[in-house]
């Protein structure tokens, strides 16, 4: 039932309705996990509706299905909502709450300060903080693929320390290196993926990083 639900490409009310009396079928860990299936689909079609429907069934999850012995499945949750208020709907505040518990509650995975990192650069507008440079250089000890969209938020990140500190020569070489990706990826269509070991190599930030990095 669950695929002829996703067959549906534009999610309404009455749809969603009827993927909340099919997710009733599950455990809460599957719950959560079909929600997250589901959210994930929808955002990746996006329009406003489907964004909505995204959004309902996630906040749904979190108040309903979250009597769970692995807090992992709370994770998968709160990281689909950190990724849907950050790249849908552009509500930074948002977006580093949900990553906050999504680190909270993630035990898998490593990253947790990279994006913490990211999250406290979008909510305060590139402006330095005692937060910002903590996890910043708690970034350093975990692991970094050297994508894109790695290096853009540790330059980022280390230009807004380098400001702070009024330290020029750091200033200028990562303006240069954060100025460097934006026109690396401007040279090919949107939608063009450059691979590195089979994963995917592209810049995919908020315009807001662009303009900022275009304005430096």
């Amino acid at each position: 039932m669950l695929d002829n639900l996703l067959a549906i490409q534009n999610w309404s009310a009455e749809t969603k309705g009827e993927f909340f009396r099919e997710a009733e079928k599950f455990c809460n860990e599957d719950k959560c996990t079909v929600t997250a299936k589901v959210a994930k689909e929808l955002m990746k079609r996006a329009g406003e509706a489907n964004i909505s429907c995204a959004e309902d069934i996630l906040i749904y999850a979190t108040q309903n299905y979250f009597d769970v012995n692995d807090k992992n499945y709370k994770a998968q949750v709160y990281y689909l909502l950190g990724q849907l208020y950050e790249f849908h709907l552009d509500n930074f505040v948002l977006a580093y709450t949900y990553y906050e518990k999504y680190t909270l509650n993630n035990t898998l995975y490593e990253g947790n300060h990279s994006l913490l990192l990211r999250a406290v650069i979008l909510r305060d507008n590139f402006t330095y903080s005692d937060e910002l440079e903590k996890e910043l250089r708690y970034s350093y000890g975990e692991q970094d693929l050297g994508l894109k969209n790695d290096r853009v938020y540790e330059y980022l990140g280390r230009l807004i320390v380098a400001q702070h500190e009024n330290d020029r020569e750091n200033i200028t070489a990562f303006t240069k290196r954060l100025k460097a990706l934006v026109k690396a990826d401007e040279l090919f269509f949107l939608d063009l993926l450059f691979k590195k070991d089979n994963i995917p190599d592209s810049l995919r930030v908020p315009q807001m990083v662009i303009d900022y990095i275009n304005n430096l």
